[in-house]
């Protein structure tokens, strides 16, 4: 006793299969397969929806990069001008990276209604780390002021404060992922 013929899939005329949809009977391929608790469905039918916590638009871009901004530019004048000078405090800039991740994964979790996703954790990571280049910025400007242009004079990192600076982004992104 033989099996059914293998056709074509309808959504990539190249793929044989024998598999149809349970409710429509549309032949599908495991590439387009949606498993559902029925059985095997075809996009269509099976009527996949992105969760809205996962839905993103531009409105809610813009929110999350202002919030992201604003943090940076908040926390980076701060530490730029008060943690910058006092640097020989032991884990202090660990203390200060970690606290600036915090602050920017909430603000932008708390700007865009706690959605979650991965531009958003991009926007907040980002952020810490343009909260690094305010700081420097402010400290270089606040320890040479006769220096006409600041912003071409960064202060490079070590690499302690530069892993600081990169688990703080985890830190950041981890609160919107």
């Amino acid at each position: 006793m033989a099996g059914p013929e293998a056709t074509h899939c309808a959504r990539h005329p190249k793929v044989e299969s024998r598999l149809g949809c349970s409710r429509c009977g549309v032949i599908i391929c495991p590439r387009c397969m949606v498993q559902s608790d029925v059985g095997a469905r075809c996009p269509d039918c099976a009527r996949v929806r992105v969760h809205p916590a996962l839905r993103l638009d531009a409105l809610t871009m813009a929110r999350a990069i202002g919030a992201a901004v604003l943090v940076a530019g908040a926390t980076g004048a701060l530490w730029g001008l008060v943690f910058f000078q006092v640097d020989s405090i032991p884990y202090l800039p660990w203390a200060v990276a970690l606290g600036i991740g915090y602050l920017t994964g909430q603000a932008v979790a708390a700007s865009v209604n706690r959605k979650r996703g991965r531009p958003l954790q991009y926007v907040a990571a980002a952020g810490v780390v343009a909260s690094y280049v305010v700081a420097s910025l402010v400290a270089s400007a606040a320890l040479s002021p006769a220096l006409t242009q600041p912003a071409l004079r960064l202060i490079v990192p070590d690499v302690f404060l530069l892993l600081a600076i990169v688990v703080g982004a985890y830190l950041a992104a981890s609160r919107v992922g």
